[in-house]
């Protein structure tokens, strides 16, 4: 029998309704376990322990009174530190903030009004700008497979966290890979849902159009529980409105994939191929989606070019992050700029120069190529791909080729919107975690959660955990 850290969500709900365990026990042992792993892991930059241990206290009176109960309620889960939340710093990872106190984001309100015991604040780096959890507020986040390995970024935190036991439901952020890479190198599942689905609705805000707002857990039902919760629009975020509604979430498990047309790609046609084991999970996975009745293609999906600069050394987004901080705190480069890392300073710098006029041509190839993506999945209704490749060690130091390579398969979707996730798929040599990407079309969430639970069901990953969990 799993011990009680073991549970998913959906399991400790069940448990709670049959009185077999409380959520005060739940919460008591989630701070245990946190006490003893987090030194070693880095995965929460702050805790919320006292008014968890309050949430927890109403949440074991609801399940001893009648009546109906809030969907989460009395299961633990913990928000990435880009998303406010009231009575905790919110850092976004960043020294020039380790002192900011902000109210509740919408998210948060949400995830109150669900019941849920919020146990703390997860690892990013700083504003959410790297493929791993390394910032200036303490030492960088470790993988729970390796922890000479990264735990991956930007929702880093968030995938160590709940890859080691630490709470079985994590809120993170996905503006190119934030979700699904952190969900690939710690060996969970990881939703990016389509946009604006979960609303973003909060003082910082770095990455309009590109940022989303999704769940990483251990089970493909947990995710749809927190979409549940979290995914509804809101008036106060233009982008959440208008989107195809979805009722029930956990609809995903109704329906079947048989018959459903998946495009296959190992490279996109111009990607760096990753591993050769990434590619051979890809390959098997394919081949168990065939025998569950899916048709495959081999296709790549439109490239998206010219590359994200508006002008040598200016990314395209810089003026957006920029933008961001400069909001909160006025002349921020002349008051904290010797706060800023070494990977995040050129970033900011640049963002004070950006022209607007060169940006408005992203902004266009990006309304231009989501058009041609919706149009491509016109012959399909689900891409499979590599996510990433494997968890790298936290001593590399990451060339441009890699760079390409970590996040090549995954910021197409951000800029195109659609749904996507992470999904394990075994383990490589070296005994770090696998994985494979499931893309639909835009606003097909509930398909993509489909074909993830019939992979879940095929070959179950929520058992296997690593050894420093236990």
């Amino acid at each position: 029998m799993p011990e009680t850290w073991q549970l998913a969500g959906a399991q400790l709900l069940q448990a709670y309704a049959r009185h077999e365990l409380s959520p005060v026990e739940v919460a008591d042992e989630a701070f245990k376990r946190i006490e003893r792993l987090n030194p070693r892991l880095r995965a929460y930059l702050a805790l919320n322990e006292d008014q968890a241990r309050a949430e927890a206290k109403l949440a074991e009176q609801r399940w001893l009174s009648p009546g109906e109960k809030p969907l989460l309620c009395g299961v633990p889960v913990s928000v990435k530190d880009t998303i406010e939340m009231a009575g905790l710093p919110t850092t976004y990872g960043s020294l020039a903030f380790r002192d900011n106190l902000q109210p509740d984001s919408e998210i948060v309100r949400r995830l109150r009004r669900a019941g849920a015991i919020i146990l703390g604040k997860t690892n990013t780096p700083e504003f959410a700008l790297l493929g791993e959890t390394r910032n200036r507020l303490g030492e960088p986040g470790t993988n729970p497979w390796d922890v000479t390995r990264t735990c991956g970024g930007s929702s880093g935190g968030a995938g160590a966290a709940v890859a080691a036991g630490l709470g079985p439901l994590a809120i993170g952020t996905d503006s190119g890979g934030s979700v699904r890479v952190p969900a690939a190198y710690c060996g969970i599942f990881g939703l990016k849902p389509t946009y604006q689905r979960i609303p973003s609705v909060q003082v910082w805000r770095a990455s309009p159009n590109r940022s989303h707002n999704g769940p990483l857990t251990r089970t493909v039902r947990d995710a749809a529980l927190m979409m549940q919760a979290l995914a509804a629009p809101d008036p106060r975020d233009a982008g959440s409105l208008g989107l195809p509604p979805v009722q029930d979430w956990l609809a995903f498990a109704a329906g079947s994939i048989r018959g459903a047309r998946v495009a296959v790609s190992h490279n996109f046609g111009h990607t760096p191929v990753p591993d050769h084991e990434v590619l051979g999970a890809l390959d098997q996975t394919a081949r168990l989606l065939e025998s569950l009745g899916c048709k495959l293609f081999q296709a790549d999906p439109p490239s998206l070019e010219p590359k994200d600069v508006l002008e040598p050394g200016v990314w395209a987004y810089s003026g957006d992050h920029y933008a961001a901080v400069e909001g909160m705190i006025p002349g921020f480069w002349e008051k904290h700029a010797d706060d800023l890392t070494d990977y995040i300073r050129p970033v900011y710098d640049a963002g004070r120069r950006a022209l607007a006029w060169q940006y408005r041509r992203i902004l266009g190839r990006n309304q231009a190529y989501l058009n041609q993506m919706r149009e491509w999945f016109r012959d399909y209704d689900f891409l499979l791909s590599p996510v990433a490749g494997i968890a790298p060690k936290l001593d590399r130091v990451p060339d441009r080729v890699e760079g390409e390579r970590d996040f090549g398969f995954m910021v197409a979707f951000n800029i195109a919107q659609n749904p996507a996730a992470s999904v394990p798929a075994g383990f490589h040599s070296s005994g770090v975690p696998l994985a494979v990407q499931v893309v639909g079309r835009l606003g097909d969430d509930l398909g993509v959660l489909r074909v993830a639970a019939a992979l879940e069901a095929a070959r179950p990953w929520g058992s296997r955990w690593p050894e420093l969990a236990h």
